[in-house]
């Protein structure tokens, strides 16, 4: 079982950083936008093999899946084979200690895997961790590695489980998130490969949409650190006293 000492040593260097997260806000609500982040910026911090590298993913990876969708209400036929375990956390902690896990973890295919903070107000899960799969049998054997581990060391009392998709495609269309192994509930749309063909031929999406380094191999440490702030001050903005245990008793202000 993680220590909560010892995952504040293991984030105790960043965490002590001075804070950046106030020079990100003051960024998004500048008039003049003559200077922008990198594009690698995310408040998800990801682990393992990049999405773009996946055996037949879009040239734009994740990003060129999304954004078919909300251009034009298209689920990829990419997506259809895509599912992912989720884990739910209930505190910050959990979430550090669950990158920690993920850090370390061995998949038989370096499977994708992210945390975040869940920003949805439609989602009661405050925390959350995913390992990404392709098809069903692979995301049921994940499920059991991933909860064996999450249980052996952060606790027993983790929801693990299974999920397909993405969920804003079950928003619009229930029927994709029914998980069945035998006849397909959901269907690709009729039209749908014009639309998949002329986003691919037509849409620009920058080499550096999924986060990773060009290498596939991660993220760099400095830059992750405007997601560790964040998931504080989100902590913070929740009422989640544990964050405390990570900052050694200093106490931050909520996001406004």
């Amino acid at each position: 079982m993680i220590s909560n000492k010892e995952v504040r040593q293991s984030f105790k260097k960043l965490l002590d950083l001075p804070d950046v997260l106030t020079g990100l806000n003051r960024l998004n609500n500048r008039k003049n936008k003559n200077y922008r982040l990198s594009g690698k910026f995310s408040l998800q911090i990801h682990r393992g093999q990049a999405p773009r590298f996946w055996e037949n993913a879009p040239r734009g990876g994740c990003s060129q899946c999304i954004a078919l969708f909300m251009d034009f209400g298209v689920v990829p036929k990419y997506c259809f084979d895509c599912y992912k375990v989720m884990v739910e956390l209930r505190t910050v902690v959990e979430l550090f200690k669950l990158l920690m896990v993920f850090e370390k973890i061995k998949l038989p295919r370096d499977n994708t895997r992210k945390c975040m903070v869940e920003q949805r107000p439609s989602s009661p899960v405050p925390y959350k961790g995913f390992v990404y799969c392709r098809g069903l049998e692979e995301a049921n054997e994940l499920c059991r590695i991933i909860g064996e581990a999450v249980a052996d060391d952060i606790s027993p009392d983790i929801t693990v489980k299974v999920k397909r998709g993405c969920s804003e495609y079950a928003e619009i269309y229930p029927e994709y998130a029914q998980i069945n192994a035998g006849k397909e509930a959901f269907k690709y749309g009729e039209d749908w490969q014009f639309y998949e063909d002329f986003v691919d031929k037509n849409w620009v999406f920058d080499d550096e949409v999924d986060c990773y380094d060009e290498d596939g191999k991660g993220t760099d440490p400095m830059r992750e650190l405007f997601a560790l702030q964040f998931w504080l001050r989100h902590a913070a903005t929740l009422g989640d006293r544990s964050y405390l245990i990570l900052t050694g008793g200093k106490h931050l202000k909520p996001l406004a």
